[in-house]
């Protein structure tokens, strides 16, 4: 993992910096915050997970404008939660630090999130040097990822054949449920044919 460091700004804020990047604007961060979130469409649901802390002050500008919000924060860097109680003066209340893949797979936060369909939301400074960690952990949250989409028909009550994941594994491209079905649809697999009818049924839904 990277080294964190902090720098104060003109405005007297510590700015965490990741391999001398800064994970938010250095000079108005208070304002990129508030654009970000004048940015996002959080209509859809009142529970979403957003996926960086960074510095917090999108998370900051999130809760002022909408308050209502149950918001789920992941991070996996843990050293950038305590200065953020510091300085935002305000508390995380459902908060998850995953330092890998396979620690969010394994966590209940991870069941609930897909289970719930909960919308997945970031502001990609906040990434920092971790950009593949958390488009790793982005594909498999939102449903695009191998694993994640046969966690979801499994919750359907339809399991998937080791040979139809091997397919599904070939692809690196974040996968949409409908491109999942296509695949397995035309698999030659038993397990594949005898819910062909189902599947099938489900792409022209999806349609």
């Amino acid at each position: 993992m990277s080294i964190i460091s902090f720098s104060e700004n003109s405005e007297g804020y510590l700015i965490p910096l990741e391999d001398q990047k800064a994970l938010c604007s250095f000079e108005n961060p208070i304002e990129e915050a508030e654009k970000w979130v004048a940015q996002q469409n959080v209509t859809i649901s009142n529970e979403i997970v957003l996926l960086g802390l960074g510095a917090g002050f999108h998370l900051k500008a999130l809760k002022e404008a909408h308050p209502y919000l149950k918001i789920h924060v992941i991070e996996v860097r843990d050293q950038l939660l305590p200065i953020y109680k510091k300085q935002i003066q305000s508390q995380v209340e459902n908060y998850s630090c995953f330092q890998s893949l396979d620690a969010l797979l394994a966590s209940d936060a991870f069941e609930n999130i897909i289970m719930k369909s909960l919308p997945v939301y970031f502001m990609r400074s906040s990434w920092g040097a971790q950009e593949d960690l958390f488009y790793s952990l982005w594909k498999n949250l939102t449903g695009r990822s191998v694993y994640a989409i046969a966690k979801q028909f499994a919750n359907l009550g339809v399991e998937i054949d080791e040979g139809t994941l091997s397919s599904l594994q070939q692809t690196e491209k974040p996968l949409s449920i409908k491109e999942a079905t296509d695949i397995i649809v035309n698999s030659d697999s038993q397990v594949a044919k005898e819910n062909r009818g189902y599947f099938e049924t489900l792409r022209e839904l999806l349609k």
